[in-house]
């Protein structure tokens, strides 16, 4: 039995007498998680962002990250109370400004002196501890909840071995080391985050991520034996000569959908085992994100942003978004008033950004 689950105590009796039946603990009182986020209102803020985005060639980039993650932030609620996002989009434009000039520097001057490019590629590889580690630190110190803002602490050893030196392990072990990279990405990341004086940390083994993964592979492979298949009459059909790429369109559109559902097959799966192996102290959360659910919500949220030519996206990450968190639980063990404030190292835009550009999302 986990440490952290009451156990069943004895009924005290008189000298001499057996002790009575055991008294079943008490279950700890879960307290769901609530988004109250309108798609109207979101589509406004996505259409007003994308519009300036637009306008302004990336300037305003900045202010339309901040607007959507103070939006989705500030309509979740734990408790009665809601979280916020509180980044200055100035220093989120600087930190883009520097990306866009060493990106520009990479391509425009690697094309006159290929050398260039290597040394850009070794100093980003450098350079990438540092931007994991800073970014976490940005994120967490401007996400707020009761007042206190989240903290993020990592050392720049620790994420080059998990960033760098795990992923060449992938490429020796032709990627079938990647789920428990992907793991133990999770784990740097929960495991650096506190709230207050409350530590995050992460509790699993790779065996889930390896089973999800695989079956999310089965779906794709699948897909690939069929559209084999479907090529192979197609052949024989025109006389031995290969099918026209309008011929392969059908192809086409089911191997991107079964990517689609096998990606999100993927978000259920570790969604749950993620949140539900995550403490925050002895405090746990439970999330019950029903798989065939979250696949059929996000099968209308494809069919409506494409009839609606990309209008209805903001109403998908709504209702994505209100699913997602309505499966999703915290269970405190004792009043959560007891967390204690500390003070907060504000992280660095510039990584906040270098991580964006990467590809890399380092939110809890």
């Amino acid at each position: 039995m986990p440490p952290d689950q009451p156990t069943a105590a004895l009924v005290p009796t008189a000298a001499g007498q057996p002790p009575l039946l055991p008294v079943a603990p008490t279950p700890v009182a879960g307290h769901d998680f609530t988004f109250h986020g309108d798609a109207k209102e979101y589509f406004r803020i996505w259409i007003v962002n994308t519009l300036l985005t637009l306008l302004t060639l990336g300037v305003y980039a900045a202010w339309a990250k901040v607007r959507k993650r103070r939006y989705l932030r500030g309509n979740t609620e734990l408790m009665g109370h809601r979280f916020d996002y509180l980044a200055d989009p100035r220093r989120i434009l600087a930190g883009n400004i520097l990306v866009a000039l060493m990106f520009l520097a990479y391509m425009v001057v690697g094309e006159v002196y290929p050398y260039i490019r290597i040394g850009a590629l070794a100093v980003g590889l450098v350079l990438l501890p540092w931007v994991v580690v800073r970014s976490l630190a940005f994120n967490a110190h401007n996400t707020t909840y009761r007042g206190m803002r989240f903290y993020a602490k990592q050392t720049y050893g620790m994420a080059a071995l998990t960033f760098i030196g795990q992923w060449l392990f992938i490429i020796l072990t032709c990627g079938i080391y990647y789920p428990a990279w992907v793991r133990n990405r999770k784990e740097l990341v929960i495991n650096s985050h506190r709230l207050g004086d409350a530590f995050f940390r992460f509790e699993s083994k790779s065996g889930p991520f390896y089973a999800a993964y695989f079956l999310s592979g089965l779906m794709v492979f699948g897909v690939l034996i069929l559209g084999g298949m479907i090529t192979g009459l197609l052949i024989a059909g025109n006389g031995g000569h290969p099918p026209t790429l309008v011929q392969l369109v059908p192809f086409f559109m089911l191997y991107g959908t079964a990517l689609y559902f096998s990606r999100h097959y993927l978000y259920a799966r570790l969604y749950n085992h993620i949140w539900t192996h995550t403490r925050l102290d002895n405090h746990r959360f439970k999330a019950s994100l029903p798989v065939r659910g979250w696949l059929k919500l996000q099968l209308t949220n494809l069919g409506a942003v494409i009839m609606s030519c990309g209008l209805l996206y903001p109403w998908a990450v709504v209702r994505s978004t209100r699913y997602a968190l309505g499966c999703l639980q915290f269970l405190p063990e004792h009043p959560i008033e007891s967390i204690s404030r500390l003070g907060r190292q504000d992280g660095s835009a510039l990584g906040e950004s270098m991580a964006e550009f990467v590809g890399l999302d380092f939110g809890l």
